[in-house]
């Protein structure tokens, strides 16, 4: 390659990052699209959080799965599986003829089990986390060692 050619070969990438925006808005450009086919754009982000208020179901596996996500960050704990019973389904106050509340489903316990939860010192400090966040007693959280 002669010097002539890199010449106009480097003269080529300044015109097409010039004429493109260069490589940030590429990647802008990418990550916008995968956002929209994630459901975080506005075409699909509220169906999620519309479908678990009004399904318990729905309602318990997000709190199951925000739980066992926050849960993994706490030092000690490794892989984690949580399982929420709840105690009723959503409730709706009236007054008259309108709505004027919606609960949703009271949570009855909570089960953990996790690397490192035969360790005392983590099962004290997950029980706290999770009867904080839930608020529910103590007595109503297990935390269990997830067996090899």
């Amino acid at each position: 390659m002669t010097e002539r050619d890199a010449k106009q070969k480097e003269k080529k990438k300044f015109r097409l990052s010039e004429k493109f925006g260069g490589l940030p808005v590429i990647l802008l450009a990418v990550a916008g699209i995968l956002l929209l086919f994630s459901g975080g754009g506005p075409f699909g982000g509220g169906s999620k959080k519309e479908s678990a208020e009004s399904d318990p179901t729905a309602y318990r596996l997000a709190l199951e799965n925000e739980l066992a996500a926050l849960c993994s960050e706490v030092r000690g704990v490794g892989r984690v599986s949580v399982m929420i019973t709840l105690k009723e389904g959503k409730r709706t106050d009236y007054s008259g003829s309108k709505v004027s509340s919606v609960s949703p489903p009271s949570v009855l316990g909570a089960a953990i089990v996790c690397d490192g939860g035969g360790n005392a010192e983590t099962r004290a400090e997950l029980t706290r986390l999770v009867a904080g966040l839930l608020g529910i007693g103590s007595n109503r959280i297990t935390v269990a060692e997830r067996r090899p």
